[in-house]
This record gives C-alpha cells, sequence and structure tokens, in this order.
C-alpha cells in the first residue's frame, strides 16, 4: 500500500486530488472499504504517475547537459 500523505507532500500538483480522497474517505468511513472512493484513488495516481515522468525527463535533460559540458571541456584541455 502506498503512503499517500507523502506523496501527496512531493507532488504539489496533485494536492487537490490528494484532499479530495481524503475527504472522502472521511466522508464515507465505511464505503471506502467497498471501493466507494476508488474513482479519485485512481485519479491521484495518474496525476502522481504524469508527475514522475516529468521529474524523470527533467531529470535525463540535467543530467544530458551535464555530461555535455564535461565532455566540451575535456576536449579543449586536451588540445
Amino acid at each position: 500500500m502506498m503512503n499517500y500523505k507523502s506523496l501527496a507532500a512531493h507532488n504539489s500538483a496533485c494536492n487537490w486530488i490528494f484532499y479530495k480522497f481524503q475527504d472522502c474517505e472521511n466522508e464515507h468511513p465505511y464505503r471506502r472499504f467497498l471501493g466507494y472512493c476508488e474513482h479519485i484513488q485512481k485519479q491521484m495516481k495518474e496525476c502522481i504517475k504524469e508527475q514522475r515522468e516529468i521529474r524523470r525527463k527533467e531529470s535525463a535533460e540535467f543530467r544530458y547537459k551535464r555530461l555535455e559540458g564535461r565532455g566540451i571541456k575535456q576536449q579543449e584541455s586536451s588540445n
């Protein structure tokens, strides 16, 4: 099971969905065991996945630029 409290703290764009999910679980304490809030949970998982993909792409771009910069400096120093 995922710890949604920590995930919501790291994904500011998903906080609204997270709070909506929490409210649903609090308003329907017994129905939540029957999947009543599942549609909101799916939205939250999709949002978290999208945020993870964005961070993954940004990280890859940063690493590429960083390695590219190292390659240029190494070529200049060897000449």
